[in-house]
């Protein structure tokens, strides 16, 4: 998380795993919410399911970062309310903002 607190924005970061559907997507969604303290959380979370139909952040790595971002829950709930992607096998790349 200090890796994305520090990055400039100057140019894309990538973010992947095997399939693009789990790992990565949990990892994107928290480095959004790392470089925006003040931002919803849910509104967030919209944007990657909006990016991304696939997507379905791993639930242990997004509850690890909750709490050690102080979200109070608040990032469990938001990826509980987008709920589970479509099947894939792979997901199709895909990029979310990286503010908000």
């Amino acid at each position: 998380m200090r890796f994305a607190q520090a990055w400039q924005a100057d140019a894309p970061m990538i973010v992947h795993c095997w399939a693009g559907i789990s790992r990565s997507t949990a990892t994107a969604f928290t480095i959004a919410c790392a470089r925006n303290p003040q931002a919803d959380e849910e509104a967030i979370a919209w944007s990657l399911r909006n990016a991304s139909p696939t997507a379905t952040p791993n639930a242990r790595l997004v509850a690890l970062a909750d709490a050690a971002l102080g979200r109070a829950g608040r990032m469990r709930r938001a990826i509980a309310a987008i709920g589970r992607g479509e099947i894939a096998e792979r997901a199709q790349p895909f990029a979310i903002a990286s503010t908000y």
